[in-house]
């Protein structure tokens, strides 16, 4: 019975000894399958689409649409004319009208780029936009009072819209903007 008794005592502290050694330890380090997922997530944000170009001045002279985006973003966003609130319609877009003979640097902009003639009772904001200066006009309806005018440069808007991060929204307009350019 002594030896039945040493061999029990034995095999219990050999069962004790080795679930001691083969447990898992819990340790300051990551287990390399941690180490693994660290690296996946790493991995991911890399992976992720760049951020939208920064506007660029050369880029609006290629593009007159997207020039004209920046000019009405800015007077929507940053102007201090109460008027340029009636096109913040980002969903149903602009139309921009030019009329080249009359008035070469003068662009009309209505709310909606599907507006028709009938609907354009109202005179409506306008913007002229002479080498790198660019100069807003709103009239104040009901009023005998004069046009209320802000004036700021290409260079201003572009870097302003770049500082707010506006940058894809501002290139997304183009798309919900028609342009008529009247030869007369």
């Amino acid at each position: 019975m002594k030896k039945w008794l040493i061999a029990a005592v034995t095999g219990v502290i050999v069962l004790v000894v080795g679930g001691v050694v083969l447990m898992p330890r819990s340790s300051t380090t990551p287990a390399p399958a941690s180490r693994t997922a660290q690296t996946s997530k790493t991995s991911a944000r890399k992976r992720k689409p760049t951020a939208t170009p920064r506007l660029t001045l050369a880029e609006l002279k290629h593009n007159r649409k997207l020039a004209y985006s920046c000019i009405i973003y800015y007077a929507i966003k940053d102007t201090k004319l109460p008027r340029w609130q009636e096109v913040n319609d980002f969903t149903a877009g602009w139309q921009v009208e030019h009329y080249a003979q009359k008035h070469p640097t003068r662009y009309l902009v209505w709310p909606d780029r599907n507006i028709t003639d009938t609907d354009k009772n109202l005179a409506p904001n306008w913007f002229t936009l002479s080498a790198d200066k660019v100069t807003y006009d709103s009239m104040i309806v009901h009023s005998f009072r004069k046009d209320q005018t802000a004036a700021t440069t290409l260079t201003h808007i572009v870097s302003q819209i770049n500082a707010d991060h506006a940058m894809e929204k501002v290139r997304a307009m183009p798309t919900k903007m028609t342009v008529l350019n009247h030869a007369k």
